[in-house]
């Protein structure tokens, strides 16, 4: 029965907490209130919880101003003068061929148009020449200056509970998922996970651990708490490794793994950075001619015989060259071991030197790097971190786990000293993670399109940082209210602690190689051309 003086709400807006937004206005009506309209035609999303307003600040071009807008559509007329360059056709052909206004192709160019107009411009161009869309469109920059944060709160509204099967076939709660700072700008795909399910046994055949099947993205982890990392390595054996905060792994793509509690009383947690390599953003061809031809161009670097076969057997096709033609153009080898090199024995340097003078390819272009046994999931713990750390003025950064197989994936444990008032300004050229696994806040300064921009971030927080938009950390001058629970758990990081993740993105070793060979004359015109390749 209600109490006195409470009041009854009608049958459907029950429980109020899971009512919507039309269920309330559609109260207001009932009772008499004057709800009045206004007419919106698109732009708008309908908010009912912490979920749908996530959803919707996610829509990025909902939010852009003007000027960005502009900016965004002025960019992909850039991409499309560019492409009526390499076509070789000047824009009135191309305004001829696409049946479009050359006053509209003008007005692309200055960014004029509304982006449905621009999209209506760039799929014209993509239907008539053999330009792909994704080569003229680009998504706009969903961050601020450089920067896209997602605060705890953010976080905690994507929140969902995967279920797995349990020892007695059962499908119970196995994993917590929440979302972390992502970008349209990066390949990261960052998550804290918290395990549900504990497990004592100590044993990694333990039938109440689920691995999946491995995924395609690359994945960094770091740790808070008492998790139990369990693998499968190349002979199908499961381990099961102990792992506590500050401990780290990176797991290769496609390698089956778990992570379980071993203690009921303390929270466990991983902060899992997955993301995208080279393979991933060349996942387009690999539809089109399928991996297992793809394989026979790459071979297994864990036989490293295979893999030099396999490379140098791709030159020779490339060259349309025949074993006896790489001898006759080696002279100083021997067409008996020009053989045994094709079939994968391994060169010496000199070796090496005379196979790519006469396949004209750098001799680096033909050194393999073995993936040993080890190299497949490494695993870091915090003490072997802590003895590796250097020190700055204001910070001491550990790293974390790392690879010679992904050279510029850097990750780092960074504490952020008292002496950082501060710290020392941070740039570099890859895309930045940012995670804050520790229990003081930390104050977050950036530059970012001529302006300087400043944020607090507390415990959960996590950010996502451009290529080279310099940045720092410091301690907070005023103190700051943290109104909620650390979603850390109680073996958090002590102090001012970060995950910092590093990786290539678009600009890798191989793209910047590449951009270092182009003419000064007019390499800055890359990604934002602005004449005729003719005048």
């Amino acid at each position: 029965a209600p109490k006195p003086g409470s009041r009854c709400l009608p049958w459907w807006i029950e429980p109020v907490m899971q009512a919507s937004l039309c269920e309330f206005l559609q109260l207001l009506v009932e009772e008499g209130h004057t709800v009045d309209i206004t007419s919106v035609f698109g732009g708008w999303h309908e908010v009912n919880t912490p979920q749908d307003l996530t959803r919707a600040q996610n829509d990025t071009p909902l939010f852009l101003a003007e000027g960005e807008v502009r900016a965004q559509v002025a960019a992909m007329g850039s991409c499309l003068l560019s492409e009526a360059n390499d076509l070789k056709r000047p824009l009135p052909i191309v305004a001829k061929e696409l049946n479009i206004d050359m006053a509209k192709l003008d007005s692309l160019l200055k960014g004029d148009l509304g982006i449905g107009e621009a999209l209506d411009v760039l799929r014209k161009m993509s239907e008539v020449y053999p330009v792909p869309l994704n080569d003229l469109w680009l998504d706009a920059d969903d961050t601020k200056g450089g920067v896209r944060l997602t605060f705890a709160d953010d976080s905690e509204a994507t929140s969902r509970v995967l279920n797995r099967l349990n020892k007695d076939g059962e499908r119970t709660p196995y994993y917590e998922y929440r979302d972390a700072a992502m970008s349209r700008c990066s390949q990261f795909r960052p998550e804290w996970i918290k395990q549900l399910r504990v497990v004592k046994s100590g044993n990694p055949l333990d039938p109440d651990v689920q691995m999946n099947n491995g995924h395609l993205m690359m994945q960094m982890t770091m740790f808070i708490g008492p998790v139990d990392f369990y693998y499968r390595d190349r002979h199908g054996k499961v381990h099961r490794c102990e792992m506590n905060t500050g401990d780290s792994n990176f797991i290769s793509s496609f390698v089956p793994h778990s992570f379980t509690s071993r203690d009921e009383n303390k929270e466990a947690l991983i902060i899992a950075v997955t993301y995208g390599g080279s393979v991933r953003r060349a996942f387009t061809e690999f539809s089109r001619i399928g991996a297992k031809e793809v394989f026979s161009l790459a071979g297994d670097l864990r036989n490293p015989a295979q893999s030099r076969h396999c490379t140098l057997k791709r030159f020779l096709d490339a060259e349309c060259m025949s074993v006896e033609d790489l001898a006759d153009a080696t002279n100083q080898v021997s067409s008996e071991r020009v053989q045994d090199l094709v079939a994968g024995a391994e060169p010496t340097m000199e070796e090496l030197r005379s196979l790519a003078a006469a396949l004209h390819v750098r001799v680096s272009d033909l050194m393999i790097a073995p993936l040993e046994e080890h190299e497949e999931v490494v695993v870091t713990k915090s003490s072997i971190s802590r003895k590796s750390a250097r020190s700055m003025k204001g910070y001491t950064l550990s790293p974390l786990a790392r690879t010679r197989h992904q050279p510029d994936l850097k990750t780092f444990d960074i504490e952020v000293l008292d002496t950082a008032t501060p710290g020392e300004d941070l740039r570099c050229g890859l895309h930045s993670f940012i995670y804050h696994f520790g229990s003081e806040p930390v104050e977050f300064r950036w530059q970012g399109r001529g302006q300087c921009h400043s944020s607090i971030m507390r415990p959960g927080d996590s950010a996502y940082v451009s290529p080279m938009v310099v940045h720092n950390f410091s301690v907070c001058k005023e103190p700051v209210s943290i109104s909620r629970t650390n979603p850390n758990g109680g073996d958090c990081g002590k102090g001012r602690r970060l995950l910092v993740v590093r990786i290539p993105g678009h600009l890798s070793g191989e793209t910047l190689s590449e951009f270092g060979t182009f003419s000064a004359h007019g390499r800055e015109r890359v990604g934002a051309e602005t004449v005729q390749w003719y005048n």
